[in-house]
């Protein structure tokens, strides 16, 4: 297990190993399903985000040897970056009327413009990440990282970004959790990827924005007022961002140099503070807890908590049932003295 520290505040961890297998259960529920990629309709889908990401979808994908879309009217409607997660196989496209082979091997990425055709067609069956990126949305990323006009991607074969791979990689694992995705977490995931695909793969790149030290005083207090008063609700990125009136991936940056906690991990901390003020000084079920803290359910709570603070819910709950009775034998004790 490895972790990453990038800009923004971010911290990803990914597990390094050569395939990524679903559990047998999932896996094949999933092919029973026979649910195709919303992305590309062509490859059956084994897992990803739907529709919960704004302006981009990822996904894992089985894509079948030997399929050519020999047809240009299928060139993709969405910006498409693939990394291969799979077993290595072969690869034939076509550029400028010229068909090219290559074995890819698991990390090998492709960077498929929108509206670019290539005629890909694997040797074998390959397992895909693929990330999908509404054009319109980037190009409103690259606005707010001081790049102006129409954004356009760059086509790239078979070349290695490790940064890119690790990105797509912690995203994607945020929807194979048996747990609800972190939504603040996968929306700052998917800036900074978005941000990265401007500044290496866009003709253009982007101009430096310069940096303040932070929120002001009055617009921290803001968006901690409104995360406080919303811990039973969704949170995201982009509404706390709107709260102060600048970009999501500004606000991941002075929100980090504020608070020394990137959104996320502010929002999760603050949840579990308040799930234990709860279970200590209520008499609120656990469940209860969890819907007011917002989790997605006990089981949800009980997991986060043991990660975060070695503790379950029950057991914090017993400690302080513990205490409260060892406190009211001593007061006894005393009154009696």
């Amino acid at each position: 297990m490895l972790s990453l520290n990038l800009r923004y505040g971010i911290e990803v961890v990914w597990v390094q190993a050569m395939t990524f297998n679903l559990p047998e259960d999932r896996a094949a529920h999933k092919l029973e399903q026979t649910q195709r990629s919303l992305i590309k309709p062509s490859l059956l889908n084994l897992s990803g985000s739907g529709s919960l990401l704004k302006g981009t979808i990822v996904e894992r994908n089985l894509e079948q040897p030997n399929f050519e879309a020999s047809n240009t009217s299928v060139k993709a409607a969405k910006h498409i970056i693939v990394v291969h997660s799979g077993s290595s196989a072969s690869l034939n496209w076509k550029i400028d009327g010229r068909h090219k082979t290559s074995l890819f091997s698991q990390g090998d990425v492709i960077v498929n413009p929108c509206g670019f055709f290539a005629a890909p067609s694997w040797s074998e069956q390959v397992e895909l990440l693929l990330l999908g990126i509404d054009p319109i949305f980037v190009s409103r990323i690259a606005e707010q990282m001081n790049h102006r006009g129409n954004l356009e991607l760059i086509p790239r074969f078979h070349f290695r970004d490790e940064l890119l791979r690790q990105l797509i990689f912690g995203l994607i694992a945020e929807f194979e959790q048996d747990i609800p995705p972190n939504l603040v977490y996968a929306e700052s995931l998917t800036h900074t990827l978005l941000a990265h695909i401007v500044r290496h793969y866009s003709v253009a790149g982007s101009k430096p924005i310069q940096m303040k030290a932070g929120l002001s005083a009055r617009k921290l207090a803001l968006v901690i007022d409104y995360i406080n008063d919303n811990l039973s609700e969704e949170l995201s990125l982009e509404a706390l961002a709107d709260l102060v009136g600048i970009s999501p991936s500004y606000f991941m940056t002075l929100f980090k140099k504020s608070t020394g906690l990137a959104p996320h991990q502010y929002i999760i901390t603050h949840r579990i503070a308040k799930a234990k003020m709860l279970l200590t000084h209520t008499k609120l079920s656990i469940a209860e807890v969890a819907v007011n803290t917002g989790f997605a359910d006990q089981s949800h709570l009980t997991r986060l908590m043991r990660r975060h603070i070695g503790l379950t819910p029950k057991i914090l709950r017993g400690d302080s049932l513990s205490e409260k009775i060892v406190d009211f034998a001593e007061s006894e004790k005393q009154s009696e003295i």
